[in-house]
């Protein structure tokens, strides 16, 4: 057959394709039964297009008509480098590509053995992400060698060759964190990502590309990368401090694309990544009726456009958004943008956040800390080791942002880390990264450090309880209007929300002040309590807590004198306190040592005693609800012995360590029944379970 008899052929074959848009087991036909002319040519069509699972299925085919081609190897390589991030299993095939390379490569051409100069970049690629520094800058300099001058990867090129140095200067230098995947719970085979944890680390939200369990989202899958559409997903934790399975949020539907970008900090608004316009906007969904509701187009002036929007935030204080996009007038592809709040509660218009903090290429995924202070993004620009690093930026007393730095190695690696979010302490947070015995291609991981802890802070946290131990009510705000005599206009009001399905809230104040709080009830504009407090001046980090009670009927407030809780100070730069809290099931009243919060509660207690603190006394709170127990004599003997079980065990342990012995002091401070009058409900363990629990706190 002549040459030109099988292009008519292919062509024909091609277009039937692109009309149709193949599935996978026409693919597998083709492979199986068209010839190796034509196979090759639908492989580089799949490559240029994107399908690169197709292609990928052609190259193990081409492969088996010639398994030691440098071309075929090629091509194998760049799928399982792009399919799946396989760098360790790429490497192999490139290897074989760069023994005979040609830069005026035919990739249209069954004749071609050779592979093209790309193998050496891919290959120094891969070498990259394997933490092999030396062996990539060889090989990206390889590239730029062989490669013809107008090839589109001489820029990326050469920026992985800065990428590189700074890896080297990063990784001789590491960083103290603790990092560990956050385990087969929430991460599975198919890519996790973009996690957003709540600022109390009881709630973790995130995007999975997992098939729905009745497989109606089969339909819709991504036939370039074989994957299916992303949905939104929530996990909290258990009472061990293990996430929990997680749950689908209800907005979700199988042919759609939404993707988690963050979350209020009181939970009631979610924000949302959408493509369905085509360009990719940011959407919210908010939480009423005991559930996320349909998601909306964000409406805010300046935000959306016709340009690609990938993500937004708002801070805690709620006076500053954040949002990105690779509208034209930036500094580079995506960069950062904000929009300060008008006294009307409107939006400014956007502005770039500069050249400290947007690059020449993508920045991506802000998050703000509690304080309001600091900024942390991903970037993959020239302070980067490598793909996308977790960068971070302080706000300077005159509004602008510093110099943003990178956050060391290994809390960043040499491929993708994004999308950090943290608790309201700055010490634990979550990110997506893809790592070495990782689940599926991008997972979860947390993360603890010792370095960048929330500083000049006061954090005014709580919770509200309804006196007959029933939920709030959904239709039902309490403003926390707090006035401060000595501080500027802006900051003299605070409004927050409660979280609906617990009462929590929490906010960051300035250290050294005077605070009035009103309790507003929200309907009728009326104060139900008020009260004055002072914040420490000279601490880096403390808390103000509070517990309130709702008497649901006549819409008051009650502040309990016993939980009127004045966190004592802690100077972050000497010795931060550490606390614990566990919720028991009915009658249960022990702990083990060797799993969960318990477990690292022990171990942070033995770190600073290892690292100089001379003594520590742990105090023990613990309660049990109202209902009736027959496991023991009453529910105030059910509680003492919780009491004085985590006594007696946390006492016998330290005591038999000659490391610890006599610097470690176990006092029971209280062992109360508490909680709503039982009514013959022991089923409800929702209503008596917040009572039933050890608390654990350090001094």
């Amino acid at each position: 057959m002549s040459r030109k008899i099988i292009l008519a052929s292919i062509f024909a074959t091609l277009y039937s394709f692109v009309i149709a848009q193949p599935t996978e087991s026409e693919i597998r036909e083709f492979a199986r039964t068209k010839s190796e002319a034509e196979i090759v040519h639908e492989n580089s069509v799949m490559m240029q297009d994107g399908f690169i699972f197709y292609a990928d299925i052609l190259a193990d085919r081409l492969l088996e008509f010639d398994s030691q081609s440098p071309n075929y190897h090629y091509r194998k390589g760049f799928s399982t480098l792009k399919l799946l991030n396989d760098y360790e299993k790429a490497i192999p095939h490139f290897l074989v590509a760069i023994k005979d390379t040609d830069p005026n490569y035919d990739a249209f051409s069954h004749n071609e053995k050779s592979a093209p100069t790309d193998a050496f970049y891919h290959l120094a690629k891969c070498y990259h992400f394997n933490e092999e520094i030396t062996k990539a800058e060889e090989h990206y300099n390889k590239f730029l060698e062989t490669t013809k001058k107008k090839s589109e990867l001489i820029p990326e090129a050469k920026l992985n060759i800065i990428q590189c140095q700074v890896a080297k200067q990063i990784m001789a230098n590491p960083v103290n964190v603790r990092l560990k995947n956050v385990g087969d719970a929430i991460n599975t085979k198919f890519p996790e990502y973009s996690s957003v944890v709540s600022l109390d680390g009881s709630s973790l939200y995130f995007t999975s590309r997992r098939s729905w369990p009745n497989n109606e989202s089969q339909n819709f899958k991504d036939l370039g990368i074989d994957q299916f559409p992303e949905d939104v997903y929530v996990s909290t934790l258990d009472q061990d401090s293990n996430w929990i399975e997680p749950k689908m949020l209800d907005f979700c539907k199988p042919k759609r694309n939404e993707a988690t970008m963050a979350v209020s900090v009181n939970e009631r608004r979610l924000y949302l990544y959408e493509d369905s316009t085509g360009s990719g906007d940011v959407y919210f969904s908010d939480f009423y009726t005991g559930k996320f509701n349909e998601i909306d187009k964000l409406d805010e002036k300046g935000v959306n456009s016709e340009f690609w929007e990938t993500h937004a935030m708002v801070s805690p204080d709620g006076s500053r958004l954040f949002f990105v996009s690779d509208r034209p007038g930036g500094f580079g592809g995506r960069d950062i943008y904000m929009c300060t709040r008008n006294n009307d509660s409107s939006w400014s218009n956007p502005m770039n956040l500069g050249p400290k903090v947007n690059s020449a290429h993508d920045e991506d995924a802000p998050f703000v800390s509690i304080d309001n202070r600091r900024l942390y993004f991903a970037s993959n620009g020239e302070k980067s080791m490598g793909e996308f690093d977790i960068l971070m930026s302080d706000l300077l007393a005159d509004g602008s942002w510093s110099e943003s730095r990178n956050l060391g190695y290994p809390f960043n690696s040499t491929n993708d880390d994004a999308f950090y979010t943290t608790t309201i302490d700055g010490l634990t947070g979550y990110m997506t990264s893809i790592r070495k015995g990782g689940k599926g291609e991008k997972d979860l991981y947390e993360i603890q450090n010792d370095f960048l802890g929330v500083k000049s802070v006061a954090v005014f946290k709580g919770k509200i309880k309804t006196s007959d131990g029933s939920p709030l009510p959904e239709d039902f705000a309490i403003n926390f209007k707090l006035s401060c005599d000595d501080c500027e206009d802006s900051e003299s009001t605070k409004v927050i929300f409660p979280r609906l399905k617990d009462g929590m809230f929490m906010t960051g104040l300035k250290p050294c002040k005077t605070f009035r709080i009103a309790y507003i009830n929200a309907s009728d504009n009326k104060t139900m309590q008020e009260e004055t407090f002072t914040t420490e001046c000279n601490v880096d980090y403390q808390e103000i807590y509070r517990e309130l009670i709702l008497d649901v009927p006549t819409r008051t407030i009650i502040v309990p004198k016993d939980t009127v809780v004045e966190i004592d100070p802690v100077d972050v730069t000497t010795w931060k306190n550490i606390e614990f809290m566990h919720y028991f099931d009915y009658n249960k009243n022990k702990l083990t040592m060797s799993k969960g919060d318990l477990k690292r509660f022990v171990k942070d207690i033995e770190e600073q005693l290892k690292a100089g603190r001379p003594k520590i006394t742990i105090n023990v709170y613990s309660s049990a609800s109202n209902v009736p127990t027959k496991t023991f004599e009453s529910n105030e003997k059910l509680t003492a012995i919780r009491a004085e079980n985590m006594k007696y065990d946390l006492s016998t342990y330290f005591e038999s360590s000659a490391e610890f012995k006599g610097k470690v002091n176990v006092v029971i401070v209280s062992a109360v029944v508490d909680g709503p009058a039982y009514d013959n409900d022991f089923r409800n363990r929702s209503k008596y379970k917040p009572y039933q629990f050890v608390g654990l706190k350090t001094e």
